[in-house]
């Protein structure tokens, strides 16, 4: 059972995932438009801006698979040719800013479960491309409604997701902190654009931020119904949500890039551990720590006295009625 949120400070990352009890279980790995089922064990799917082998979904479901998860990807001939070669795996579509596709989704993956619930869902689902909010149209012209195409996919699927998680969540397991809970977590995916100067990509930067904010609406709340939810945000990680000549630029200034491992690492770091709630993790590459990730035990304010004052005092205002969570 969960307890309620308390802050406990820093999670230890040099402490090995614990992955033993995850076997079993029924993991949703969210994307933008395909998704691979896996009816004996695990469900993922991958953000169809992540293309290839090196991108981040891909790495959370390759994580996954040695406790018993399949691979999704993006790419409906890999997608067929996957389905192919594991057996008892279902290729399916999903566009993430479509509601009745995430119920479908979130349908299919309890239908595949083994026991007929979902104990994990990470909203992995993102897109990043050039901000024309940013964008001057020049003296003569009128100003042109921006694209919010980033919104739609990082905050409003994000939300999507969160909503459907916490339903089967609260199917599975009632509410009110019952003894027989089972453990349920929600990782939102962030990035390091959410806490870093991140010039001319205000979408991005504003839709990352607001994975933080979900987090701190959901994580007094998510015990709940035995449930957690947490932030991974990647530093700087080859993929394709990038050009290749932006990665070129990156790298010819001295960057040191993380690795895709870094980031599945800290998802079981997460999943493995029921004591971790309410925190947000940076994929940091071994430049910053030994295992390529840490806390970066910014949300609870540590040594900021006044700032956990005042979050006292909002606290104080914001009761929790728990026939909400019924």
């Amino acid at each position: 059972m969960m307890q309620g949120y308390t802050y406990e400070g820093a999670v230890d990352c040099t402490q090995l995932a614990k992955v033993e009890h995850l076997k079993g279980k029924t993991a949703i790995v969210t994307g933008g438009k395909i998704l691979i089922l896996q009816p004996w064990k695990e469900l993922a799917l991958r953000s169809h801006i992540q293309k290839g082998c090196n991108g981040l979904g891909e790495a959370y479901v390759r994580a996954l698979v040695a406790i018993g998860v399949c691979i999704g990807d993006p790419d409906k001939e890999r997608g067929i040719k996957i389905e192919q070669e594991l057996n008892g795996t279902k290729f399916i579509r999903c566009d993430v800013t479509k509601w009745e596709e995430q119920v479908r989704l979130f349908e299919e993956a309890v239908a595949f479960s083994e026991t007929g619930k979902i104990s994990h869902v990470i909203a992995n689902a993102g897109i990043h491309r050039p901000d024309d909010i940013f964008l001057y149209s020049g003296n003569h012209e009128e100003p042109k409604e921006p694209d919010l195409s980033v919104i739609d996919v990082n905050i409003k699927g994000t939300l999507y997701t969160a909503k459907l998680a916490a339903h089967h969540f609260i199917r599975q397991n009632g509410a009110g902190g019952l003894p027989e809970q089972d453990d349920t977590s929600l990782v939102l995916i962030g990035s390091g654009a959410a806490f870093l100067d991140c010039p001319r990509a205000p979408q991005y930067s504003g839709s990352k931020w607001a994975m933080r904010g979900i987090m701190h609406s959901l994580r007094r709340t998510a015990f709940y119904y035995g449930s957690r939810v947490n932030v991974i945000s990647p530093w700087y990680v080859k993929t394709n949500i990038l050009s290749d000549n932006d990665f070129k630029h990156v790298s010819s200034v001295g960057v040191k890039f993380a690795e895709t491992e870094d980031a599945s690492q800290c998802l079981l770091r997460i999943l493995g551990d029921e004591r971790v709630n309410g925190h947000s993790f940076f994929v940091s590459g071994k430049k910053w720590a030994s295992n390529g990730y840490l806390d970066l035990d910014l949300e609870d304010y540590p040594n900021n006295p006044l700032i956990r004052e005042i979050q006292e005092d909002q606290m104080k205002s914001a009761p929790v009625d728990l026939g909400l969570f019924v």
